[in-house]
């Protein structure tokens, strides 16, 4: 069971005139006052709808707002709106669900805030230590306008783990899972640290607390911990022995023993994408209901080894182009997962590997890059990562009864993905917020 405990363009045009103070035709006002707004109804016309289900844009589409939930969507002049409803025209703009960073790990809110400015209204963070998680608890960041934030407990790790919570043993690592379900952690996190042997034992703690399991082995592994029972796992390219065939061992192994190169280099280069290896991770993963979190970005990140890195030595430019060579597979290796119906999520891996927001938008970019169709890769950004924190009831999608968590873009992300950095505004429970030019959140109010 998934669940989780924690919860320009002609638009733009006036909204860059709402933070100058203006009054501008079409229904837009002053931003940023202090005096109180009664709530209010809003339908959001004229725009097209990429709901996040997989079905083509909706053009010339209504959506109606009250209260901080989506009340009605139809086609324009098919919604009737109450009286006193505040019409805010659209045209020539798209509006989707809010992203989920599946992986990220905020501490302030000035890094949530970042998270939010890249249209990040959701993030999946899993605590790395006991201070954080119960400092932290499900996410008190005050009223600032932030993404939602869903906390798991302190990530399950083995003997001298320097961070999370370092286990001696499995029954020790049970009953952690168990107080961890208790505390309201909406998920159990276990690291490549854990030994393989544990990992069953912990997944089934896991089923028996309803509570689901991400498995964040690094080190590779990944496999095993779906075949344990892991809900979620990843990194898709860190590197597991069990999808690659028998045979010689390629020329980077060595070079990476003597950590010269990434792991992952040597891994890639034996790598059969579309081998039989491959297919019984797919099997797994289908037959478990699994996710991958692919974090493509991440592993570039670290493949690139910058010459200031102090876990790897720098590249020659022979050894960068043979990078550059193997990097193919793993694009096809998450075209092969892909193509077979796995359910793939957007994590950034943020701040360990790439920045705020612009890892997430880099990663949806390298799944484009990688053969997946813009409009899937939206899917994957928003519906599958409420799916894995248990909240496609609430978000994920643009649908009626849902949470008005939404991004309204100046263009169309489906036909090129890099639109989705093109946002006109956030809107957050019902809220619409904006950057000024100071780089400051500011209410857009409309009436």
């Amino acid at each position: 069971m998934r669940r989780a405990g924690n919860p320009g363009s002609r638009p733009l045009v006036a909204v860059s005139a709402i933070l100058a103070g203006a009054v501008v035709p079409g229904g837009l006002a002053g931003a940023g006052q202090d005096t109180f707004i009664a709530p209010q109804s809003e339908l959001f016309t004229n725009v097209t709808v990429i709901d996040g289900r997989g079905g083509p844009p909706r053009p010339s589409s209504s959506v109606l707002v009250w209260g901080g939930r989506i009340q009605d969507i139809g086609a324009r002049g098919s919604v009737a709106a109450p009286q006193g409803t505040v019409v805010v025209d659209l045209s020539g703009s798209y509006l989707i669900p809010g992203f989920i960073d599946a992986h990220a790990s905020p501490q302030t809110t000035e890094e949530l805030r970042a998270l939010l400015a890249a249209g990040i209204t959701g993030v999946r963070d899993g605590a790395t230590s006991l201070a954080a998680f119960e400092e932290r608890g499900r996410g008190g960041f005050g009223d600032d306008p932030v993404p939602a934030v869903y906390v798991g407990g302190p990530v399950l790790d083995a003997g001298s783990a320097s961070s999370g919570a370092a286990l001696e043993s499995e029954a020790a690592a049970v009953a952690e899972v168990a107080r961890q379900a208790a505390d309201g952690a909406g998920f159990v996190s276990v690291a490549s640290g854990v030994p393989p042997s544990w990992l069953v034992g912990i997944a089934r703690a896991a089923r028996r607390a309803e509570v689901p399991l991400w498995a964040d082995r690094r080190d590779g592994g990944w496999l095993l911990a779906l075949r344990a029972g892991s809900d979620v796992a990843g990194p898709l390219v860190s590197g597991d022995a069990e999808l690659l065939p028998e045979g010689e061992r390629g020329p980077f192994e060595a070079l990476a023993e003597a950590g010269q190169v990434p792991a992952q280099i040597a891994w890639l280069e034996r790598l059969e994408p579309q081998g039989p290896d491959v297919d019984r991770a797919v099997n797994a993963l289908l037959s478990n209901d699994s996710a991958l979190l692919p974090m493509l970005a991440s592993a570039s990140a670290s493949l690139d080894c910058p010459a200031a890195a102090a876990t790897c030595a720098p590249l020659s430019n022979d050894e960068r182009r043979a990078l550059e060579a193997v990097w193919p597979k793993a694009q096809a290796l998450v075209r092969t997962f892909h193509g077979h119906g796995v359910r793939l999520l957007v994590g950034s891996d943020a701040p360990r590997t790439t920045a705020w927001g612009e890892g997430f938008h880099g990663e949806m970019q390298l799944l484009v890059e990688a053969g997946i169709p813009p409009l899937e890769v939206l899917g994957m950004a928003t519906r599958n990562g409420a799916i894995e924190l248990g909240q496609l009831h609430e978000r994920g999608t643009i649908e009626i009864g849902k949470r008005a968590d939404f991004l309204v873009l100046e263009a169309n992300p489906a036909a090129d993905i890099r639109n989705a950095r093109r946002i006109s505004f956030v809107v957050i429970d019902g809220d619409a917020w904006t950057f000024d030019r100071e780089g400051n959140w500011r209410r857009v109010r409309f009436n």
